[in-house]
Parts: structure tokens; C-alpha cells; sequence
């Protein structure tokens, strides 16, 4: 029989909820109405992490190629731009900031915080390209 050292004072006690509601992918973009963006067309949307806004610091071109290749691109971004405000961000927590990624441009290569420092003119607006998506040619 196993034998410990402590004392039932140091019990620990946990408890656990279910998270309810609406499920996120990691990554999505979306328009400036909070609809999810076709990933057949080319169309810049505001970036979303579990739901969440991106900010900019930090943030590259190796992010936004890293992002949009996680997303299923593979070609990886067209560009990206932050300082603009449309409606539907302030619907939307931060969530994630001072992205940083390697020149190998995977999500694997990122590091990144899950607090932040940021307000919503800093969110990311992320164009993917879509040649890059397979299943448009299958």
C-alpha cells in the first residue's frame, strides 16, 4: 500500500463545469456583419482565435502565412493589416497577442501569449490566398 507524507489538510478539491454554448475552430476570419467568410473567395476578414480577436503586436507577414496555412491555405497570406475598427469587433473578446512566428511560416513555429495588452483598433484583418486551397481544384 502506498504511503504518503500528507495530511488531510491538503486534500485538494476541484470543481468542474461544462462549457456551454457556441464552439469555435482555432482559426477563422470573418466580415465586418460577424459572418464566417467563404473560404472560396478572396475577402479580407477580421481574424478570430477560438473566437476571439487577434492583435497585432508582434504580429508578421510569418504569422499571417503561418495562420492562413493552418487554416487549410496552402499558399499561406496575401496580406494582413491592423488600425481599423468595424462594428462587429467590439462583440469580440481578445484573445490572443505578441503572435510571433519562424521563417519556416507553420503555426508549430509560433509563440505567442493568450493575454494581452491590446485594444480592438490593433485587431488583425487577414486576407488568405485561396489558389492555395485544395479543395477548390479537387
Amino acid at each position: 500500500e502506498p504511503r504518503s507524507s500528507c495530511d488531510h489538510n491538503e486534500d485538494v478539491h476541484l470543481r468542474c463545469r461544462a462549457i456551454t454554448g457556441q464552439s469555435y475552430p482555432m482559426f477563422q476570419l470573418i466580415d465586418e456583419d460577424g459572418r464566417k467568410i467563404d473560404s472560396t473567395s478572396v475577402q479580407t476578414g477580421l481574424l478570430l482565435y477560438y473566437g476571439k480577436t487577434v492583435c497585432d503586436d508582434f504580429f508578421t507577414d510569418n504569422a499571417a502565412h503561418a495562420i492562413c496555412k493552418e487554416m487549410g491555405y496552402s499558399a499561406g497570406a496575401i496580406g494582413w493589416y491592423s488600425d481599423s475598427i468595424v462594428g462587429v469587433q467590439a462583440e469580440y473578446s481578445i484573445g490572443l497577442d505578441d503572435v510571433q512566428c519562424g521563417s519556416d511560416q507553420s503555426w508549430s513555429s509560433c509563440t505567442y501569449e493568450t493575454r494581452h495588452n491590446c485594444v480592438h483598433n490593433e485587431d488583425v484583418f487577414l486576407t488568405c490566398d485561396i489558389a492555395g486551397f485544395p479543395e477548390i481544384f479537387e
